[in-house]
């Protein structure tokens, strides 16, 4: 039996089969079939190969476009700014180093039997410490999230005192680091066998087997469900109270379009963001959670080191199918910001419209005016308003302020340049 069980692996990727299994009848001893050879005969076990198969390319193509595209509107300029946004792209840079370090590499072995991880000591090494230090820090990442989502909705006015891009920064950093100190050991602590496997080193086989997956479960799993689910009834709170004293004070909210309604609704809609990821990671990683906790009493072959190959295919199946839905939370974020981001939504829009406008703008410009009578721009910051996801009014918009370089200026670069200048105040 493999000598380690990882909170996140498949545990009968490396199992060897003993020569007990078939006895030896005299003569030239037979071919000892493989164990995937023998688990092909069972129908859970062919499940989980072509799920595996087929569905791992899809996840990682949908959720590579996707984060790619998270990325690019979360850093717009209207949209950096704020914490969650910020907290948003790095989550897309880490989901995507999950479904290349660790979905495509299984979708590697499936197809071809080979295994990034034994290639040599260094990859082993390299892919298991990339594995696991990207999958706590997406999950860390959406536990500040959320913790600064609360914190901005229940105390804003402290809120602008101590939530600055800066200290979201600098969080994100923290992160990293403990992150990368958590999983330091994997640096010394895995080898490659003279058979070419990844494995534990002796002196490490135990805290491999026994200590680690439970870590593992903590910190990817048990500990931010608690502060998450925590986080989340408070925020839905805060929420709820929010609407009753508005009610109270303006009659029906719904009707009312003040600034601050607007300011509030903006609110709403950037933490309803938040909270389709955070219950989408809490229901998409439940069933690894689980299996972890009841495996050991339901799966007999893991408890008395047996050989039932019915139960192993099962659990393969079982163990498949919590992958899958782990690997879906970190490829659909970019979805989930889409059905519950009206925002989001728009700036999208803008990033593929602005940038067809803009050559079309500049290709009108070219052939339209004269080359004595073009125009340099200069761009200043002008006061104006808008509101970003903590339902505050800041100004960062711009004006553009143009000169004449020329003197003969005719009507087609006038508009030309006045379209410019909407374009660029956008």
């Amino acid at each position: 039996m493999r000598e380690t069980t990882m909170f996140r692996e498949n545990i009968t990727e490396n199992i060897t089969i003993t020569t007990s299994i078939i006895p030896d009848i005299g003569g030239d001893p037979p071919r000892r079939p493989t164990l995937q050879e023998i688990l092909m005969a069972y129908s859970e076990y062919v499940w989980a190969v072509n799920l595996g198969t087929y569905v791992f390319p899809i996840i990682i193509g949908l959720g590579t476009i996707g984060n790619v595209l998270s990325f690019l509107i979360m850093i717009r300029r209207t949209m950096i700014i704020t914490p969650t946004c910020f907290y948003m792209a790095i989550l897309a840079i880490s989901d995507t180093i999950i479904l290349y370090v660790d979905c495509l590499r299984k979708w590697v072995f499936l197809m071809y039997g080979e295994d990034a991880w034994n290639i040599n000591t260094a990859a082993c090494r390299a892919f298991y410490y990339l594995s696991y230090s990207s999958f706590h820090y997406s999950v860390w990442i959406i536990v500040a999230m959320t913790t600064e989502r609360f914190f901005a909705i229940r105390y804003p006015l402290k809120f602008l005192t101590v939530g600055s891009m800066r200290k979201t920064k600098l969080a994100c950093l923290i992160i990293l680091i403990c992150v990368l100190l958590l999983n330091c050991q994997f640096t010394w602590s895995v080898k490659i066998t003279e058979k070419g496997t990844c494995v534990p080193e002796e002196n490490y086989s135990n805290f491999h087997k026994d200590v680690m997956p439970w870590i593992d479960a903590v910190f990817y799993s048990f500990l931010p469900f608690v502060i998450l689910i925590t986080f989340n009834v408070l925020i839905i709170c805060s929420f709820r109270k929010a609407y009753r004293r508005q009610k109270t004070l303006h009659g029906n909210p719904t009707s009312h379009k003040s600034a601050s309604h607007n300011r509030s609704s903006i609110n709403h809609r950037m933490t309803a963001m938040l909270l389709s990821v955070t219950f989408t990671f809490i229901i998409m990683t439940a069933p690894k959670t689980i299996l972890l906790c009841i495996r050991n009493e339901v799966f007999m072959f893991l408890k008395y080191n047996t050989y039932d190959f019915q139960e192993i295919a099962l659990y393969t199946l079982i163990t498949r199918i919590a992958d899958l839905c782990i690997y879906t939370n970190h490829a659909i974020n970019f979805f989930l910001y889409c059905v519950s981001g009206q925002r989001f939504r728009k700036e999208m829009k803008q990033l593929f419209l602005c940038r067809r406008s803009r050559s079309a703008s500049l290709s009108l410009y070219s052939s339209k005016c004269p080359p004595s009578s073009r125009y340099q721009t200069m761009q200043t910051v002008s006061r104006g308003s808008y509101e970003n996801d903590n339902g505050l009014e800041s100004y960062h918009t711009m004006r553009t302020v143009s000169s004449n370089l020329g003197s003969n200026n005719n009507e087609n670069c006038q508009d030309v340049n006045e379209q410019n200048e909407r374009e660029n105040s956008l």
